[in-house]
């Protein structure tokens, strides 16, 4: 019995296509998640922006308040990441100690770990990546 199998390449863009499919899907249901109450921990408008934008657009690392409160509002309402340690694992850091340093402003947010949780909080939106050809 012999059974014809597309060749390598094939099926690398096979698996290409599909993932790219699963994640429209995903984009499309990010899109339906629930809106929470607004944050009532602190005033936003005293403190500078620059934290919501890209690298390459200006972004500056939060300020401490401005932590303290977003982590506060996520940890109030999901809490499957009441902890510091669970919101850790949650953005691939080990260990509560980060948190809690970035929350007291003895170490800044780092940027890839900041935007992760904006976009988890739909604070901002994901950037999608350009395939500019396949090598």
């Amino acid at each position: 019995m012999k059974i014809a199998l597309p060749d390598l390449e094939e099926q690398k863009r096979m698996v290409f296509e599909q993932s790219t499919q699963e994640a429209i899907a995903t984009l499309k249901s990010n899109l339906k998640a629930p809106t929470s109450p607004a944050l009532t921990e602190l005033d936003e408008n005293e403190f500078s922006s620059k934290h919501l934008l890209r690298e390459r657009e200006g972004w500056e690392a939060p300020a401490p308040e401005i932590v303290r409160a977003y982590f506060k509002q996520f940890q109030d309402i999901f809490a499957d990441y009441n902890t510091d340690n669970k919101l850790a694992d949650l953005l691939g850091l080990s260990g509560n100690r980060r948190i809690r340093e970035f929350k007291q402003g003895t170490r800044k947010v780092p940027y890839n770990v900041w935007r992760h949780f904006l976009v988890l909080t739909g604070r901002v939106p994901q950037d999608v990546i350009t395939v500019m050809g396949y090598l």
